[in-house]
């Protein structure tokens, strides 16, 4: 499972953050999906593909706007989490099973609501800064 740049910079044009995000989810699902416990080169794929997307979505933290932080905070930090786990290249069934679903929250938070709590000053007629 590769991740195409032209792909990434076709949705980044044509979908914004929001189709990039999903675009990267989907694979790194994907992965997920194929790891068995004690199948160090299926964790070792995955691995591979999940410090790729963790490493873009960083880059495009930047262009994500205020109302979907939430949500972008806690998807990063469960690809995070698929990266520490199968740092060492080893897992448990009962491992996998909580990445797979803390993984499955995060995806569902994406995809979600926006969250209306995030306000950015900058667009706020009424704020003094």
């Amino acid at each position: 499972m590769d991740i195409s740049k032209w792909k990434i910079l076709f949705k980044l044009v044509f979908g914004g953050v929001d189709s990039v995000v999903e675009y990267l989810l989907d694979i790194l699902n994907g992965a997920l999906a194929t790891v068995k416990a004690g199948d160090r080169v299926k964790i070792q794929a995955a691995l591979n593909v999940a410090e790729r997307v963790l490493g873009t979505l960083n880059a495009l933290k930047w262009l994500c706007p205020t109302k979907w932080q939430t949500a972008y905070g806690s998807t990063v930090e469960a690809v995070q989490k698929v990266c520490s786990a199968f740092d060492d290249l080893q897992v448990t069934a009962e491992e996998l099973a909580g990445i797979r679903s803390a993984f499955a929250a995060a995806v569902a938070a994406w995809k979600g609501g926006d969250d209306e709590t995030c306000v950015d000053c900058t667009d706020c007629e009424d704020c003094a800064l």
